[in-house]
């Protein structure tokens, strides 16, 4: 990580005023002689408000903001100077795969330097409504017990409480009986201290869910304050599971997917969140325009909707095959249950899947069901021009597109599909592991243009030396090094397309009010102190689709509790995250 000694000084205009809170910190007289743990002087402050930066300093003792002002005169045990830097409040992750991680019994896992480096202090569990351990109070055992980098709001999942309801008879909709049962699970975590309820209804169990047995569920949460927030049953014009082989009935789009969830919140009365959200596919491209007028007709019917959204045209946490599973099995195995079901899964199941393939393509009338099933992949994944390959035995394919290898080679972009299932390696299914930008970046700035986007990152920690589970994959997705630092580096430097304080209010206030957090996200005295001290020109993510594992540069101080994890640039290997409950009440 590089740190912040080469500054320019910048100007900000914003014509947003300013609080008045803000306006009295940064002219109030200086302060009496006192002594703090840390003094952050100097800094231009972005309290997470959407207001403009205005220059103060900022003290703390132990894990509380006591003062923000002029501290001229003040000592402190560690003092950091700001001057030319922003200091913000530490960024929140709405949509956190580091759950696994910070639960797990490696010290290395649980500081989480991938997304600790982008300025991230506080994840949310329960990510595609699954738990790390269940139930809750054994998840935040868990997280106590081992310690961990960053903070940690706990969520009751739905896919979790389904199993635990259902078990593996889970392929049809719950009956009344199950519905009640799984709403007192979720009482319990609630009780436990959980935030609200995680979803993932695009998968399994959960895709078998009706849309009463969410509304029952999100309904408990109620009572308590609670929010839901989801992978929602579509973001393309089929969901994920699907494919024009195996439709049998009307497929789900991905707006009809958020009236859904807008529907969840006139039901319930809940605060809702469409998680990272996003027009997913060729067929897609441009829905934003359509997404943010439904949302913005709910909320002034007086819904509480929000989104988070993460800052890539690439989706999907590692590369992925386009061709279909069915197509590379033997005939007695049932694939009838989509692209997920869970016969993919056995073992022996993809052996001589080349000669399956060969067979099939050789004739007429299956090799147009297999060439339209590969056409709807590559359309999900952004289309030929889009879909890049980048890992294969011949190093010639690795950095092309299907329609640039299809042009070289005279033939259709199925047909090179095909060829490197036939003739790639041979551990991969597919041949090749290949990466789709399946998302517009016209869309990704229509919906960071709301102000109910907030910022997420979708990543699991990645990266850990000598742990293989959390090890940096072939064509793994950047955003687990870089979602935070390029929303800021992509859509405020270099297009422009939002300010800065709006862009940090993505990632800190807002988040903490759609949780329902009282003390985090804004710089504000009595606020725990979780702070972000960053160099806005050399603020960069590095991290590439070839390269995933590379490290944001531009986060000079990341502070947690008042514990600094990164220092000058420098990881310090502590661990002070709390577990936040609900209420504020942290478990350390």
């Amino acid at each position: 990580m590089a740190n912040h000694r080469s500054l320019r000084r910048l100007a900000f205009r914003c014509s947003t005023p300013v609080l008045a809170a803000a306006a009295v910190a940064a002219t109030a007289p200086a302060a009496h002689a006192q002594d703090y743990d840390v003094i952050v002087r100097n800094g231009r402050i972005l309290d997470g408000s959407g207001n403009p930066w205005f220059r103060a300093d900022v003290a703390i003792d132990g894990d509380r903001i006591v003062r923000i002002g002029n501290l001229d005169g003040a000592t402190a045990a560690r003092v950091v100077d700001a001057s030319g830097l922003y200091v913000a409040p530490g960024f929140i992750d709405l949509h956190s795969h580091a759950d696994r991680a910070m639960t797990s019994e490696h010290a290395e896992a649980r500081r989480a330097k991938s997304l600790n480096s982008q300025g991230l202090a506080t994840v949310i569990g329960g990510a595609d409504g699954r738990n790390a351990r269940w139930p809750v109070a054994d998840e935040i055992a868990a997280l106590r017990d081992g310690g961990h980098a960053m903070n940690f709001v706990p969520m009751v999942g739905h896919s979790t409480v389904r199993r635990q309801v259902m078990g593996d008879d889970y392929e049809r909709p719950a009956t009344p009986g199950e519905i009640a049962q799984m709403q007192a699970l979720v009482r319990e975590g609630m009780e436990a201290g959980a935030w609200g309820l995680g979803a993932g209804i695009e998968y399994r169990p959960a895709r078998f869910s009706t849309q009463e047995e969410v509304v029952a569920l999100a309904a408990a949460v109620a009572p308590y304050g609670g929010f839901y927030i989801a992978h929602q049953r579509s973001e393309a014009s089929m969901p994920l599971w699907q494919l024009p082989s195996n439709v049998d009935d009307w497929p789900v789009d991905g707006l009809q997917a958020l009236e859904e969830t807008i529907e969840i919140a006139r039901r319930t009365g809940v605060r809702v969140v469409a998680s990272h959200h996003k027009s997913r596919g060729r067929s897609s491209f441009g829905r934003s325009g359509h997404d943010t007028l439904v949302v913005n007709r709910a909320r002034a019917d007086g819904l509480e909707v929000y989104l988070d959204v993460y800052p890539y045209e690439t989706f999907g946490g590692g590369a992925r095959p386009m061709i279909p599973r069915w197509s590379l099995v033997h005939d007695s195995i049932d694939s009838s249950g989509g692209r997920d079901s869970p016969v993919f899964g056995g073992e022996g199941v993809f052996d001589d899947a080349r000669a399956h393939l060969q067979r099939r393509w050789a004739d007429p009338e299956t090799r147009k069901k297999i060439g339209r099933d590969i056409a709807w992949i590559v359309d999900h994944n952004g289309g030929p021009d889009r879909v890049v390959v980048v890992g294969y035995p011949d190093s010639a394919f690795v950095g092309k597109t299907l329609a640039e290898l299809a042009q070289e080679m005279g033939t259709t972009y199925q047909e090179v599909v095909v060829h490197m299932a036939l003739n790639g390696d041979p551990d991969v299914l597919g041949g090749a592991w290949t990466r789709g930008y399946g998302i517009h970046e016209v869309d990704i700035v229509n919906y960071y243009q709301q102000d109910y986007t907030a910022t997420a990152s979708d990543a699991a920690v990645s990266g850990v030396a000598g742990v293989p589970e959390f090890a940096s994959r072939p064509g793994a997705h950047p955003r687990h090094f870089g979602a935070f630092t390029r929303k800021i580096a992509r859509y405020v430097k270099e297009l422009n397309a939002i300010s800065l304080p709006f862009a940090v209010r993505s990632m800190t206030g807002l988040p903490a009010r759609i949780v329902g957090l009282d003390d985090r996200g804004l710089l504000r005295e009595g606020y725990k102190a979780d702070l972000v001290v960053f160099d806005l020109d050399g603020l960069q993510d590095r991290a590439t689709v070839l390269r995933p594992d590379l490290y944001s540069e531009g986060v000079a101080w990341v502070i947690v509790n008042g514990v600094f994890t990164i220092d000058d640039g420098e990881f310090t290997d502590a661990l002070p995250g709390q577990v936040v409950l609900r209420g504020g009440r942290p478990v350390s």
